[in-house]
């Protein structure tokens, strides 16, 4: 569904964005709903997996969120017993770091995003994600993707 305002001769470029990657959102949690995490979850623990174990300010900036709205995230995380969070070096800096359910839980996640992954490239070309990566470059976002491979 394409939106316009009245005062618009054009769709917004921001809402039909916004309209893509809430339905590309909803591909993915739909596709990996059999695991019980959703892609915003599975962004994180492939993250935190990959680093073994990282400070929450390294994470935020990694995933570019803000420090309190990555807490809010690895709140739920833990509640699910998925990840720890621990003392760093510093006893005022936080790591987090995946516990054995959060790896078979992503183990068995990743054949499922794989799965999404394929059935969403065959409706989105390789042309459109290179412009989608333009757009993220010449907004100033690049830094959010840093690793962004999920």
């Amino acid at each position: 569904m394409r939106v316009y305002t009245r005062i618009m001769d054009n769709r917004c470029i921001c809402t039909a964005l916004r309209q893509a990657a809430a339905q590309s959102t909803a591909h993915y949690d739909t596709l990996l709903a059999p695991s019980g995490i959703k892609v915003t979850m599975f962004r994180l623990l492939r993250r935190i997996e990959a680093a073994k174990s990282i400070s929450i300010t390294e994470l935020a900036e990694i995933v570019g969120l803000d420090r309190s709205t990555l807490g809010r995230n690895l709140r739920v995380l833990r509640k699910q017993s998925l990840v720890e969070i621990g003392t760093g070096k510093d006893a005022r800096s936080r790591h987090v770091s995946l516990t054995e359910v959060g790896r078979e839980r992503l183990q068995e996640a990743v054949p499922l995003w794989q799965k999404a992954q394929l059935e969403f490239s065959e409706v989105i070309s390789a042309d459109t994600l290179a412009v989608l990566d333009r757009v993220i470059d010449q907004t100033g976002e690049q830094e959010q993707a840093i690793g962004d491979n999920a």
